[in-house]
């Protein structure tokens, strides 16, 4: 289709449209504004996606140092369950698995985490005769307020029975 212009005394007309050719400005304009709203919500997209990402390779390395913790506890209950079985309380689980009575005040694992251990003693669990230990591994991230720091959480909890006989039968 040809289309043929007329200058007029107000600046040209498109004669197919009948439409002043000024109008394309302001459709070039509405164009680029969709656009750039287009991009920001990819934007945003993309940040969420990084941090949901981030968050959940966090939570993984958390679950990763409460099953440690709990590895760690499992091997003192064998060999040393004197020790274990007296405890009761809540326990700092530094990185080398040492344990400080008290919670943890500070990050004490891979400078991100803190682990604590919890022993409950029978009387007060449902484990039946057992000694109940949950090993919580906390971190933080921009979704934590000013007063809660370590607002994530990872728990791994088990009972355990106060056996007797030799390691190697444990």
């Amino acid at each position: 289709m040809v289309m043929y212009h007329i200058k007029s005394k107000k600046g040209f007309l498109n004669s197919a449209c009948g439409k002043k050719s000024g109008q394309t400005l302001v459709e070039a304009t509405i164009a680029l504004a969709s656009i750039l709203l287009t991009l920001a919500a990819i934007a945003i997209a993309i940040s969420t996606s990084v941090s949901n990402s981030q968050f959940i390779k966090l939570q993984s390395q958390a679950a990763k140092y409460a099953q440690d913790g709990m590895e760690q506890l499992r091997y003192e209950r064998n060999t040393s369950p004197a020790n274990f079985f007296a405890r009761n309380g809540i326990y700092c689980m530094n990185e080398d698995s040492s344990l400080t009575p008290g919670s943890c005040t500070a990050v004490n694992i891979a400078n991100t985490f803190k682990r604590e251990a919890e022993f409950t003693q029978p009387s007060n669990v449902a484990c039946g005769n057992n000694t109940r230990v949950a090993v919580n591994v906390y971190w933080s991230s921009g979704k934590c307020g000013t007063t809660n720091t370590f607002c994530h959480k990872s728990q791994l909890a088990s009972c355990f029975a106060n056996q007797t006989g030799t390691s190697d039968t444990l």
